[in-house]
Order: C-alpha cells, then sequence, then structure tokens
C-alpha cells in the first residue's frame, strides 16, 4: 500500500505505473529567468467571504484596497465569475475544473468537506509536469490521508485543518500565534495567520525561483472569527461602519499589504512577467455589507452569493485594464492555467469547465464566445434535492430555485408547483424583477427544458 506521507500520483511513478517524467522538459539547476520554454509560474490566491463588493475598484468608497485593485487595473476583471454560495464546494471545482458534487464535496461540515482521494488536482497535474508546488492557508477539503493536500499534489504545506482556525479539530485556536500544520506535522506559527501565509508563500517562491511553481494561497480570512488588530479596524470604525463590517474590512485591508509585499518581491526577483496571477472570492459576504448592489449574501443563490472577485493577471502578456462580462466560474480555472502552461491532462478525466486563454489573451473577442449555461447549487443536506437552492446562468437569463433553502437539512420541494424564478441579470443584476410575474407561463416551460 502506498505509503501516507506519498500522494497517490508518487506511488504510482514509484510502481512504474504513473506518468513519465521523460514527457516533461527537463529542470536544470541553472537559472531559467526569462527563457521562453520556461513554463510560467501559477500564483492563485483565494479570500474567504470576501464579497464581490469589498474592493475599491468594484465602487465600494470605504474600503482600501489599492493592490487588490492593482491587479484588475493592470490585468483583467472577469466582472460575471460565479463561484458556490459556499467554500468547500467551490475549492473543490477550482482544485479540480470539475463539478463539486463529482468529487464527493457535498457541503461545508459534518462530513460533507471531503474531497475523494482519486481526484486529479490542478496540483498534481502541475507537479507531474515539473512545478514546485505549494499550499499556504486553508485547504478544507479533509484533512486525513487521501485526502490532505500534501496527498493531493502539493510538495508543501502549511494549513490550518477544518474549515477555518478555532474550528474542529484544531481548537482551541486563535488567528493570532495560531496552530498550523507543516508538512503534516503540528507548527505553531508567530503572528497574525494571514501575515504567516504570505510570508511562507514568499519564502516558497524565493527558494523555488529557478523552476516554474505553483503557490496556493487560500486567506483564512476574512471568515469569521473576525479577529483582527486594532490597528486595521480602527480606521474603519472611526468612519461609522458597524463592528462586524470595520473587522472585516480591516481583514482585508491586511490581505491587500500582503498582497502588495507579495507583487514587490515578484518584481524584485524578475518573476513579473513569469508568474500569471489569479486572485478570486470563494463565495458572497459573510455579513450585510456593501456588495455593489448584488442582492443578498454568503449561502444564497441570488447573485450577491455567487458572484465573486475575479482578477487575472499576466504582467507583459496580457493587455491591462480589461473588463470580460463573459459568465466564467471557478470551474474554468484549473481548465484555462493547465491550458495556459501547455500541461495536458490524462485522456479519460472529464474537466466541466472550459479554459478561459482565449478571452485572457485576446485572440477571441468577447461576442465572438458562445454562450453557455452555467449550474449553481449548494445545500446543508448531503443527499442532492432538485430546486434546492440552485440556479441555471445564462449570459442574459438566470433561472432561480428556492432561493434562501440553503440550511434546510430535510428539503423536500413541490415539484407540481416549485418556487422558481426568472431574471434578465443583463438588465437587472439586482435581481429586482421576477420575469414569472410579467410573463405567465414561463416557467412551465422552462421546467420542461431543465427536468
Amino acid at each position: 500500500m502506498p505509503m501516507p506521507s506519498m500522494s497517490r500520483r508518487q506511488f504510482l511513478q514509484t510502481m512504474g505505473m504513473g506518468t513519465s517524467l521523460a514527457l516533461f522538459p527537463a529542470m536544470g539547476s541553472g537559472d531559467q529567468r526569462n527563457d521562453p520554454t520556461r513554463r510560467p509560474n501559477v500564483l492563485l490566491i483565494l479570500t474567504d467571504d470576501q464579497g464581490y463588493g469589498d474592493t475599491g475598484i468594484h465602487g465600494n468608497e470605504q474600503i482600501n484596497t489599492p493592490n487588490i485593485d492593482s491587479l484588475a487595473e493592470q490585468g483583467i476583471d472577469f466582472t460575471r465569475f460565479y463561484v458556490e454560495p459556499v467554500c468547500a464546494p467551490t475549492r473543490a471545482s477550482l482544485m479540480t475544473g470539475r463539478s463539486y458534487y463529482r468529487t464527493g464535496v457535498i457541503h461545508t461540515s459534518r462530513g460533507g468537506a471531503k474531497m475523494a482521494g482519486d481526484e486529479n488536482t490542478i496540483a498534481e497535474l502541475l507537479q507531474e509536469a515539473g512545478y514546485a508546488t505549494g499550499i499556504f492557508g486553508k485547504w478544507h477539503l479533509g484533512d486525513n490521508y487521501p485526502m490532505r493536500p500534501q496527498d493531493q499534489g502539493f510538495g508543501e504545506t502549511l494549513m490550518h485543518r477544518g474549515g477555518g482556525i478555532n474550528q474542529t479539530p484544531d481548537k482551541p485556536n486563535s488567528y493570532f500565534d495560531p496552530l498550523l500544520w507543516r508538512n503534516g506535522e503540528k507548527y505553531r506559527g508567530t503572528g497574525y495567520c494571514t501575515d504567516i501565509f504570505f510570508d511562507a508563500a514568499i519564502d516558497f517562491i524565493r527558494r523555488n525561483r529557478q523552476r516554474p511553481f505553483f503557490v496556493y494561497l487560500p486567506t483564512n480570512t476574512p471568515h469569521t472569527p473576525l479577529e483582527i488588530s486594532d490597528t486595521y479596524a480602527d480606521p474603519y470604525r472611526k468612519m461609522g461602519l458597524p463592528e462586524d463590517t470595520a473587522r472585516v474590512y480591516g481583514m482585508i485591508k491586511n490581505i491587500d499589504e500582503n498582497v502588495g509585499r507579495l507583487l514587490q518581491h515578484l518584481e524584485q526577483l524578475h518573476l513579473h512577467e513569469e508568474t500569471i496571477i489569479v486572485f478570486i472570492s470563494d463565495n458572497g459576504p459573510n455579513t450585510d455589507r456593501y456588495n455593489a448592489g448584488l442582492r443578498s449574501r454568503k449561502s444564497g443563490n441570488y447573485e450577491g452569493g455567487i458572484r465573486a472577485v475575479s482578477f487575472f493577471r499576466w504582467d507583459g502578456h496580457w493587455a491591462s485594464g480589461q473588463t470580460i462580462d463573459r459568465i466564467a466560474a471557478h470551474i474554468d480555472v484549473a481548465p484555462t492555467l493547465l491550458d495556459i502552461c501547455d500541461v495536458r491532462t490524462p485522456p479519460d478525466l472529464h474537466l466541466d469547465g472550459r479554459s478561459l486563454k482565449p478571452l485572457l489573451s485576446g485572440e477571441m473577442p468577447t461576442t465572438a464566445w458562445p454562450d453557455r449555461t452555467l449550474f449553481i447549487q449548494c445545500h446543508r443536506s448531503l443527499t442532492p434535492q432538485q430546486y434546492q437552492n440552485c440556479t441555471a446562468i445564462s449570459q442574459r437569463y438566470k433561472l432561480i430555485g428556492y432561493p434562501g433553502t440553503f440550511n434546510e437539512w430535510t428539503f423536500q420541494p413541490s415539484l407540481s408547483d416549485p418556487a422558481l424564478g426568472l431574471y434578465d441579470i443583463e438588465k437587472d443584476p439586482g435581481e429586482t424583477e421576477n420575469l414569472a410575474d410579467r410573463y405567465p407561463g414561463i416557467l412551465s416551460k422552462l421546467r420542461g427544458e431543465y427536468d
């Protein structure tokens, strides 16, 4: 049997059954910066419970996020990027390019956040292609073999277990000097959790700068508990904002400062034109606060719960300051990055997402991009139920089912007259008018189409 310290792929390779490394370019010991044959580095930052409106560039005049905003100002802002309404399902799709239902993940706790060990993650595929791989932050897809990040393609890990710091199984804990796990061993961090994760990522990049690297930096902030020093929260308290909002904005300000440090280090190491940077949030905001006019928040299937911050930047390769309004989603990230990095996927691997490379590179105008339908659904029950907290989204229209039912464990839909709504998202992003009220009978037609 494979040893717990080995990934499934590492074990197969030692047995002669894995993908031959001879298929991939050799990684020499010399400095490969500015080498045109070198695959690009990948830096994927995922924040926890940061809403679409929690950035200055999306119209929030109270928050201060210049470094995060710069990723859009000098990169590309996908303004219609969708995720699941809660975090573990989004993370499973992000890592695999597949619907989270396929991976074994259902929701965030009580056995619902365990991704199957035989899933092919982007980390595994990049690692096989010669990338140094590291995760620094929140995994939330399983704490035991074979579901841990070190079993799923990450060569270096610094993480907390469970869904958040001070959650089971590592209680009691704190965002300050937190108990963490480093390469499978207990590790007591010094300082604030987000600073610790970014410090570790910067150190990893420095040590691996002469080879392609994949850094996954999923912060556990601004998720509850809203622990942040007064230095960050006080400026927002002085603005008269509610205490929870002041703390959230302080936590995001801290993330922003760390993003700035990371960008500065990439430039100092002359890696900024070698590195693809992706910045995404995992679901809507966790409290009622500014959300750019979008309806609802985390756990809901209105736009405020599932539309995410999504910035892509690659200096010197993609035009800066673009906004793209074509619908995209978490399932597209892995196919996109693998495509750009020229890493092949196994022929029997089914991906639900599509590569966004033609849009990012400008190879295809947005007007030529084919329409599609995205399906988003998430709920507490471990058994999927038709229509529960679901959406079907096209470029213009959105069909929504039983909004607000995420926490119903014993949900029972009325199949003869389900609670559905239809919205024209291009004209009505705030979902203020249910078109079913204007066009009686339209939902009956849609039920027949989607059943």
